[in-house]
């Protein structure tokens, strides 16, 4: 191959570069227009309102797009990474098991409070949506208290299950006890689901005990 072909594909794979960049920013966008306007109208906000909010026709959002659940995915993936952001905080604090359960759930809960819709929104395309996080702190917090060990998958579905479904309750709502008094509740039956797990495997743990996870296990 000759210099000047060698430079033509030199060229070529830049400009291909180039174009992917482009394709991968613009895909970005349209989905920061659509958590945008789910935040501001809901989830069933249209395909127009996320057009006027990217900049583009509307015929064009789909262009970087397989279709409406591809970009739904990604919207909720977004959803989902906001809110393990949020909560990370929270997943190296030193407690008793109650203690550490109530303070995962009330950062959960105040995400929820301030972004209801999109809390909705992921919430809508399934449990597959689940923040890894909450799972990785269960283990993280396991082995802080010498259980090499992680909870089975139908267990974590039915906590992280009943945690969404008792916000998206409150979130329709709003009863007069609160979201302290929702807080309370959940990291209660949540803990009671837990300990019941421990118990069933011989491995009961101490409600009073002290937990303290490694910092660097959510670095």
């Amino acid at each position: 191959m000759g210099e000047a072909a060698v430079k033509r594909d030199t060229i070529a794979a830049r400009r291909q570069a180039q174009a992917g960049d482009v394709r991968a920013r613009r895909r970005q966008e349209i989905v920061d227009a659509a958590v945008r306007a789910i935040e501001e109208l809901g989830c069933d906000a249209g395909l127009g309102a996320v057009a006027d909010r990217a900049g583009l026709p509307r015929p064009h959002v789909y262009r970087h797009f397989t279709g409406k659940d591809d970009l739904d995915e990604e919207v909720a993936r977004r959803a989902g990474r906001l809110l393990s952001a949020w909560i990370r905080p929270s997943l190296t604090a030193r407690g008793t098991p109650p203690e550490v359960i109530r303070g995962v759930i009330g950062r959960v809960l105040g995400w929820a409070v301030d972004h209801p819709h999109l809390y909705r929104f992921r919430v809508r395309l399934g449990p597959a949506r689940a923040v890894p996080e909450l799972t990785d702190a269960a283990v993280t917090y396991l082995r802080a208290a010498g259980y090499d060990a992680r909870p089975p998958d139908h267990v974590v579905a039915s906590v992280i299950g009943m945690v969404d479904a008792g916000v998206l309750w409150w979130l329709d709502h709003r009863d007069d006890e609160g979201v302290e008094s929702l807080n309370e509740w959940l990291a209660a039956q949540v803990w009671l689901v837990l300990a019941d797990m421990l118990e069933r495997i011989g491995r009961p743990l101490d409600p009073y005990a002290e937990l303290a996870p490694a910092l660097d296990n959510f670095s």
